[in-house]
């Protein structure tokens, strides 16, 4: 399978699962809303969101399993090499997670005036409860990550795919039969193991002599691995650390209310993060490949047409997002929400745009090997946030506090730095990355921001059903974007798929 075919099939997965997780995860969210309430959602999202700093470790040895498989595929020694040792730091740091989470579980009611007295002690199980999910999704990355090394995405976004659909199906029964925080977790627990042992099966099967091995650790390999894996940790990091502390600050200044707020307004902006963040992500093991072969220009060309492809998918979903916030809210919880989730959600929306757009110079950056500027400006980034949203907390409503400091910066950091960075380092012209990258794109954004303006004016005075709303805006945003920017991936992915049908058809018979 040619390149270009290979990272069409592995952007599909990754959407795939992307779209999976985020639909079932906005299924959940009515559904626990109303067997739990209102105090109940937020203490659960407090704790499952706040501290699940332990995500760190699990996309930061991702990712370095990832670019070492994908290095050493020819060489399946070095590669067992790399998996055992990243294998057995991880089962360390598991262990120092458990026990973090169940000291910490004692104290948890004492720190946060978002969580009751009366459910101190369901919070306490559920503290303990997400250390042991966070543990099983770390020692799953370590399989995932060789998976996705050797280009085999769609088989670890298979495995995900299903365990998400499992766990969804397993939390509801549980409600159904035991209305608690606890159950909800529980659940998230053993969809994790399920997925762990999954991961390690499909790996084994899929790459030749796959196994872990302790005795082929050594100094090297550890330090090696620590060394990628330390920036990654920083980089990564700094964004999760940011996001949590920003879900723990709400919870530590406001009421068990603002934390839902925030919480369920963040759900539709996270949705579009992670299809993108899906799609970008694909591209470090191509970028990783070009530059071992010394292809930079061909690395030029990749970041051009990726930045296209982001920049269009971005708009498409802000745009709409945006337009329909008040339609979307009513369909998805089924009742009228307060017009300070609707703002919330709104400006956490504008937050990701210039993540969206730029966001493939991160993966990009990482495969060539600028590690340095990454890891310091993702660290300035996130204390930057974190500093603004603690300032902001005596002004501002508490949810709006981390909202503004996100959208302050995303624009700075992701916006402005990011691109002007990978543009310095690749030596890519201003002018041609501008005129092959952003202009189809900013022109499509326009039109239909201009054509939505329009029909919001004819719509209310035809008594437009919100259903009918939403298909007409979306068939407008999106048929815009396809005939002035995205053409030619669309005529190329559907012949992508042609040809994998007709495969599939000579195969069976």
């Amino acid at each position: 399978m040619s390149l270009k075919n290979r990272i069409i099939i592995n952007v599909g997965s990754n959407w795939a699962r992307m779209v999976v997780n985020a639909i079932v995860g906005l299924v959940l969210v009515p559904i626990i809303l109303s067997h739990l309430g209102v105090k109940g959602y937020g203490i659960w999202a407090l704790l499952a969101r706040g501290l699940a700093y332990p995500v760190i470790l699990e996309r930061a040895f991702g990712l370095a399993i990832s670019r070492f498989v994908a290095f050493y595929r020819e060489d399946s020694k070095e590669l067992n090499r790399f998996v055992s040792a990243s294998f057995v730091i991880l089962l360390g740091l598991s262990f120092i997670t458990v026990l973090v989470t169940v000291l910490l579980s004692f104290y948890i009611a004492d720190i946060f005036t978002a969580i009751p007295v009366e459910l101190a002690f369901d919070a306490q199980i559920v503290c303990i409860l997400v250390g042991i999910t966070l543990v099983l999704d770390m020692l799953a990355s370590c399989f995932g990550g060789a998976l996705q090394g050797l280009q085999y995405y769609s088989r670890s976004n298979g495995v995900l795919v299903i365990c998400i659909v499992f766990r969804t199906i397993l939390i509801i029964l549980i409600l159904v039969i035991w209305k608690s925080v606890i159950a909800v977790q529980l659940g998230y627990v053993i969809a994790s193991a399920l997925s762990m042992i999954l991961m390690f099966i499909v790996a084994q099967k899929s790459i030749p002599n796959f196994r872990i091995n302790i005795t082929l650790v050594n100094r090297k390999a550890i330090r090696d691995l620590w060394y990628y894996t330390s920036h990654s940790l920083a980089r990564s990091g700094s964004r999760i650390i940011m996001f949590n502390t920003l879900t723990l600050l709400v919870g530590w200044k406001g009421t068990a209310k603002d934390v839902t707020i925030y919480d369920v307004a963040l759900k539709l902006p996270d949705a579009i993060r992670s299809l993108l963040g899906g799609m970008q992500n694909v591209f470090l093991p191509v970028v990783t490949s070009f530059c071992a072969k010394g292809k930079f220009y061909e690395i030029n060309t990749v970041v051009k047409k990726a930045t296209q492809i982001c920049f269009s998918l971005t708009c498409i979903s802000s745009i709409l997002l945006f337009a329909l916030a008040d339609e979307i809210m009513v369909f998805w919880l089924g009742y009228s929400t307060s017009k300070e989730m609707i703002l919330v959600m709104r400006l956490l929306i504008i937050s990701v745009v210039p993540d969206g757009i730029f966001g493939i110079w991160l993966p990009t950056l990482v495969g060539v090997g600028y590690l340095r500027g990454l890891t310091i400006a993702a660290i300035a980034g996130a204390s930057g946030a974190i500093l603004i949203a603690f300032v902001l907390l005596d002004f501002v409503t508490v949810p709006m506090a981390p909202t503004i400091a996100m959208i302050a910066v995303m624009s700075v950091y992701r916006g402005l730095w990011l691109p002007s960075y990978g543009i310095y380092k690749l030596g890519i012209h201003s002018y041609d990355y501008l005129r092959a990258s952003l202009r189809q794109p900013f022109i499509a954004a326009i039109v239909s921001i201009f054509m939505l303006w329009g029909l919001n004016t004819i719509l209310p005075k035809w008594n437009v059903l919100g259903l009918y709303k939403f298909i007409i805006y979306t068939f407008v945003v999106i048929c815009c974007f396809a005939t002035i920017c995205l053409r030619e991936e669309i005529a190329n992915f559907v012949v992508v798929v042609r040809k994998r049908l007709e495969e599939k058809k000579g195969v069976s018979i």
